[in-house]
């Protein structure tokens, strides 16, 4: 009877280690799912996404849908910030599918990354109206919560703006740290910036632009409060998984 407890205690001690091991070698990629607020825009659901994976041998492990955190514009025709999640062997991050231009068409979850992009307006505003806040500036914000910044840069939102004196020129001060300060960070004001994702899109979106666009043409010139986006870009390139494994 002994014998029988010490045995399966050991098995129950490998299965532990062997699904830690398992865990440690995973990571979690995502996308948007393509749904977007006011019911615009179509949701892929998760095994249709999954496709692409495959497509290029990737083994999906697990998959969910997630909200991407942080604050998503309260906007029709906006993204609703939900996500489709796949676990994949970090061995196979490398050969994610990638755009016309060469951009990964997936992207490492947030807890999955050494460190992130955080950005806060810079309060520029067109026309040379306002007083936009140099990188330098607000660095002592996140320096001031001991917060390090690895990187900063000057970008813009991806968002279409008003074109009229006194309208926000959609430029933000960005700053790269480790993941671990994000709520820190969002303490100060900063949000999530993940640049260049791409979107799942079909024709019938396609189809929506010009009513998404001039929608929030309106909503802006009308004065109205809105919570801007995590989302930096969802056409550009750069900086994307410059902390890919």
């Amino acid at each position: 009877m002994r014998a029988w407890r010490l045995l399966s205690l050991a098995t129950a001690l490998t299965v532990a280690m062997t699904g830690m091991v398992f865990s440690a070698d995973t990571v979690r990629v995502f996308r948007y799912d393509g749904s977007l607020q006011c019911g615009m825009g179509r949701a892929v659901p998760l095994d249709e996404m999954a496709k692409e994976l495959a497509a290029v041998n990737i083994t999906v492990l697990s998959s969910e849908k997630r909200v991407v955190p942080g604050f998503i514009i309260a906007l029709c025709g906006s993204p609703t910030g939900i996500a489709n999640v796949y676990e994949i062997a970090k061995d196979d991050v490398r050969r994610i599918p990638t755009d016309q231009q060469g951009v990964k068409k997936f992207h490492l979850w947030v807890d999955d990354r050494p460190s992130i992009e955080v950005a806060k307006y810079d309060g520029s505003l067109q026309c040379e109206m306002g007083s936009p806040v140099s990188l330098d500036g607000m660095e002592k914000e996140l320096r001031a919560a001991n917060i390090a910044v690895q990187a900063k840069a000057k970008k813009s939102d991806g968002l279409q703006h008003p074109q009229m004196c006194g309208a926000s020129t959609g430029m933000m001060n960005v700053y790269r740290i480790k993941t671990s300060d994000l709520e820190k960070a969002r303490a100060l004001g900063f949000v999530l910036y993940i640049e260049g994702i791409a979107t799942a899109r079909d024709s019938r979106e396609e189809g929506n632009n010009v009513a998404m666009q001039s929608g929030r043409i309106r909503s802006e010139s009308q004065g109205q409060r809105m919570a801007w986006p995590t989302v930096g870009s969802r056409s550009g390139a750069a900086g994307l998984f410059d902390d890919d494994p």
